[in-house]
């Protein structure tokens, strides 16, 4: 597992938000074990972000936010860099943009994977991300900020892979 650790400065994702059901969900380092019953039709919901907006760098955007613990849910939206102004008009009635703070991240590169596998191999990078590599660092995670996957040109073909950027700071 690739590890870097770097400041990344703040952006803005514009796209399809959604909300979900998360039962025993406590912090935001809980939610990507769910992730997999996110049902959405990523490809139609892509093309149409793409067509509406226009953003410096191809890549997209998945991250939970709006965590409501008492009622067990969350914001779920899946974007792209929202880094033209022009582009605010475009927003659709069931688009919305999130702001992702900078500040300190743990960027993870998943191991290169069949399409067949790329689920698999990023739930598995999760999982030893929040269950083996953060409980031995010296960082503990952001709950400030939002963690998030990154998706860009190594995510077309047939193998693929992609970023994951856990908010981060030093342990206490």
């Amino acid at each position: 597992m690739q590890v870097q650790i770097k400041e990344i400065k703040p952006f803005t994702v514009a796209g399809v938000a959604s909300r979900h059901f998360l039962p025993n969900v406590k912090s935001c380092a809980d939610i990507p074990a769910y992730w997999n019953t996110i049902s959405m039709d990523y490809g139609r919901h892509l093309t149409r972000l793409y067509d509406a907006f226009s953003p410096a760098v191809h890549g997209e955007y998945a991250l939970c936010f709006d965590m409501d613990e008492a009622a067990g849910e969350s914001g779920y939206i899946l974007g792209v860099a929202f880094d033209n102004g022009a582009d605010r008009a475009k927003l659709e009635a069931d688009m919305q943009t999130v702001e992702i703070p900078g500040g300190l991240y743990a960027v993870f590169t998943t191991p290169k994977a069949s399409a067949e596998q790329y689920p698999k191999i990023i739930a598995d990078t999760w999982e030893q991300i929040l269950t083996v590599w953060l409980p031995g660092s010296r960082y503990e995670y952001d709950e400030s900020r939002y963690g998030y996957e990154a998706y860009d040109e190594r995510d077309h073909g047939d193998i693929v892979q992609m970023d994951i950027c856990v908010p981060v700071r030093g342990r206490e």
